[in-house]
Parts: structure tokens; C-alpha cells; sequence
């Protein structure tokens, strides 16, 4: 009898799979022919037979996705984590993990820590009025929590059900401490490291990558390998199909890449020009494809 089940954990060539539509929990070998067939990663939805007394993954269903770094599928949607206190919003890193999100048909969901400075905090403020005006407005949804007070917690639960969600963003701002905090209601448990007082840098303490159960279905994934991502294989050139504020600018030539061309006939320029397109998120979109573009250019050299 074929069983569907998800990889959740690999132990060197020991697959740990949680069954589909069940809490039970299974460890399987994989056939030489699937092994051949490409690399298994955390995440891929398997097809196992039991073989005596012993499990074997006799194929590997088709995937949504798969990312590179942290090598893991079939993610739904990414929990992008940025912090309104120390340390500060990372705008780059939130554009670039946007992008991921829309290039590797995932989900992206803001959620907004330590929401319990915005009163206190000025700067706090600014950047979370920055984020609901910007980012809100190109249809993405926001959650805000505080993982320090519990504020927000179980309305981010709720959009994590049936789903298998990836938790990002840079060292500090919560997402281990998040997760714990989801986490109360679950078996799974997670080491969570204090921010570095000198520093005011979060110590990485999730060691490998693990999906963790949080209800029949549902998994987080939690690694340190989001924090510093760069877009491995994102060309250059379709960069600006990930940006949905330039949608509806009108540029003379299809091809326009909003960079070297002139705001003559770059519309997506003319509509900086005229605060239709915020400015600061049209700078980071060239210095994101600048870097992109060097990457290419360097493939050969």
C-alpha cells in the first residue's frame, strides 16, 4: 500500500517523514533509482512503501518550488520577520526576499515584531507607517505581533494552518523567538538564543534544517540560511516582473529594464519622478539588479 508523506528532517541518508492527514511519524530509506533521479531535500512530498519491516521512498512528487540556500520545497508561504526596534527595518533584504517570494510562486506575508515600541519609539513609528503604506499597498498582507509581550501570536497561528511556511529575515529580529512562541502549543520545541547586548546581534540557534509540525498538515521551517540569502538563480533581466508596483507604468520598449534607460522612455522613472512609484523602493531595485547583473557578467571570468 503506497503511503504520501512529507520530509520534514534528513538524517545523513535516514528520511524522517510525517504521513499525510495524520500526526504519525515515520523514518524511510530511499530506492538507488529515486537517489539517481536528483537530490531529496526537506519538504518534498514522497511516495513510501513499507518493505518488510523497513520504508522506502519509492518516488518524489513533483514540486511547487525548491530554493537553493537552505535547500528545501514545496514552501506556501514565507513569514518575512522585520523588527520595528534594534535592530531597524532591512528594506534591501525585505525587497530581495519579496522577490524570492513572487519568482518561486510563494506567498509572502510581512510580519511586523516588536510592535509594542511603536508607541515609545519615534522611529519605530516611522517605519512601521513606511511599511503599511508601501508594502501594504502592493496587496501584502501584514501581521503584527510582539513576541516579547504575546501580542499577535495566535493571529499569526491562524494563517499558518494547512499551510508549510517559511520563517525569514535578518539576525535579531525575532524569528526564533516567534517560532517558540507557536510552537507552545505543539510538541516541537526550539533553543532560542539572547541578543548579544554589546552587539544587539541574535545568536543563530536553529542548527539544520527542520520542518516542525504545529498542527495536522501544517509546518514552519525555521533556519539561519534566510538571513542571508542573496537570488541565486533570478536573471537580471526579469527582476522587474517581481516588482508589482511597476505594473503599470507604460514604457516605450517592452524590453525597458528601468535602469539605463532614460525617463524619456522609461515609465517606471517618470512615475519615481512623480511619487506614483515610492523612490527608496526603485533604489533598491537597482542596486538589487546592479548586483545581479555583476553576478552574470562575472560567470565567465
Amino acid at each position: 500500500m503506497d503511503i504520501v508523506g512529507k520530509i520534514i528532517r534528513i538524517d545523513l541518508d535516514i528520511y524522517v517523514i510525517n504521513i499525510e492527514n495524520s500526526s504519525k511519524i515515520i523514518t524511510a530509506k530511499a530506492r538507488g533509482n529515486v537517489k539517481k533521479q536528483g537530490n531529496i531535500c526537506v519538504g518534498d512530498k514522497v511516495i513510501v512503501k513499507k518493505v518488510d519491516l523497513d520504508y522506502m521512498i519509492e518516488s518524489v512528487i513533483e514540486r511547487k518550488n525548491v530554493l537553493i540556500r537552505p535547500p528545501v520545497s514545496n514552501i506556501d508561504q514565507m513569514i518575512i520577520v522585520v523588527s520595528i526596534g534594534a535592530p531597524v527595518p532591512d528594506f534591501i533584504l525585505l525587497d530581495k526576499q519579496i522577490t524570492l517570494c513572487f519568482a518561486k510562486n510563494i506567498i509572502p506575508i510581512i510580519c511586523v515584531n516588536k510592535i509594542d515600541l511603536v508607541d515609545i519609539d519615534k522611529k519605530a513609528k516611522e517605519d512601521l507607517e513606511y511599511i503599511k503604506n508601501i508594502y501594504g499597498n502592493l496587496g501584502i498582507e501584514i501581521v503584527y505581533v510582539s513576541a516579547k509581550e504575546g501580542i499577535g501570536i495566535e493571529n499569526l497561528r491562524e494563517l499558518l494552518i494547512k499551510k508549510t511556511s517559511a520563517f525569514s529575515g535578518n539576525s535579531g529580529v525575532g524569528k526564533s523567538s516567534i517560532t517558540k512562541e507557536i510552537l507552545q502549543k505543539s510538541p516541537e520545541r526550539l533553543e532560542i538564543g539572547n541578543i548579544g547586548l554589546k552587539t544587539k546581534r541574535g545568536k543563530h540557534t536553529t542548527k539544520s534544517v527542520n520542518l516542525y509540525t504545529i498542527s495536522e498538515n501544517s509546518y514552519i521551517l525555521d533556519t539561519p540560511g534566510f538571513s542571508s540569502y542573496e537570488l541565486y538563480d533570478i536573471d537580471h533581466k526579469k527582476l522587474r516582473e517581481y516588482y508589482p508596483d511597476f505594473k503599470n507604468s507604460k514604457c516605450t520598449y517592452a524590453d525597458c529594464v528601468h535602469v539605463i534607460e532614460s525617463e524619456e522612455v522609461c515609465g517606471v522613472k517618470r512615475d519615481v519622478l512623480n511619487n506614483k512609484i515610492d523612490k527608496g523602493r526603485y533604489e533598491r531595485y537597482v542596486y538589487i539588479y546592479s548586483k545581479l547583473k555583476e553576478k552574470y557578467d562575472r560567470r565567465y571570468k
